[in-house]
């Protein structure tokens, strides 16, 4: 170009861009690279449970931080970083009914699962009910009993937080395990009662409640076996800033990598808008 050729003439002849002529190679280790790989290793930090995708969509969601996800898997595993996922057997048996969702508000999944809430409480009883479209936790309930009307109450604040205006016209169906808490008399009739249908898995086959058994599974792995709770009460503020940010700041996949809340408002703008269409 110093010879009087322009960057085009040139560019052309070499069949690369004009950008390209201008391009140069940042050296390996420089302060930016520095600065990316300690912000990826700081997210890994604060997310120790997160793989490299989750922690890339940290990064620029959070952190509003541009970077590749490759790069951040080859931090992760240079650091040994890497989180070893758990890989599950394929059953070879068909899921037994399995229905999937079509929108919020349909079908519900509950379950209750032991969590450890320190010496002075013992062990603690957590029910939570999961919506299955939305990946959304409706509403959960902590005591240091588990009986049904812990697990009642926390079904009962699910119909009080989703469906305002009653139950008895929006058609939910609520799937639980053979536990007592859902199979007593006193449940089985409040959910009559309030028109919800109580579908049970077969024994033997949790995958019929999968959703929620999932959400149990990294709630323990992410949140209760890291902590050390004193009282039943700071377990409960715990487990419940944990599940807020389950609900508002966690991608998931099975939702189109969106937040359950996000999944749960894109419904309601689609609602909204066929009702205006009408």
């Amino acid at each position: 170009m110093t010879e009087g050729y322009t960057a085009t003439l040139v560019a052309a002849t070499l069949a690369i861009s004009r950008s390209s002529l201008y391009y140069r190679k940042r050296p390996r280790g420089s302060r930016a690279d520095r600065t990316y790989d300690e912000q990826i290793v700081f997210a890994c930090g604060e997310k120790p449970a997160y793989g490299y995708r989750r922690v890339t969509w940290w990064l620029r969601r959070k952190e509003n931080l541009v970077v590749n996800r490759k790069r951040v898997l080859r931090v992760m595993r240079e650091r040994e970083l890497l989180v070893r996922s758990r890989r599950l057997r394929a059953r070879r048996k068909k899921e037994w009914g399995r229905v999937e969702a079509a929108g919020p508000n349909q079908i519900w999944q509950s379950d209750m699962t032991k969590i450890w809430a320190g010496p002075a409480v013992g062990w603690a009883y957590l029910v939570c009910v999961i919506d299955c479209c939305t990946r959304e936790i409706v509403s959960w309930n902590l005591s240091h009993r588990c009986r049904s009307e812990d697990a009642l109450a926390a079904v009962e604040q699910a119909v009080l937080e989703r469906l305002p205006e009653g139950s008895r016209q929006a058609s939910v169906t609520l799937t639980t395990d053979n536990g007592t808490q859902f199979t007593s008399s006193r449940f089985v009739e409040t959910l009559n009662r309030l028109s919800i249908t109580h579908r049970r898995t077969a024994y033997h086959h949790p995958e019929g409640n999968s959703y929620i058994e999932r959400f149990h599974r990294s709630l323990k792995e992410e949140e209760v076996w890291t902590a050390e709770y004193r009282s039943l009460e700071e377990a409960r503020t715990s487990i419940g800033r944990w599940i807020g940010e389950y609900n508002h700041d966690r991608p998931h996949r099975g939702v189109g990598n969106r937040t359950p809340h996000e999944a749960f408002l894109s419904f309601a703008v689609d609602l909204k808008n066929e009702a205006l269409n009408v």
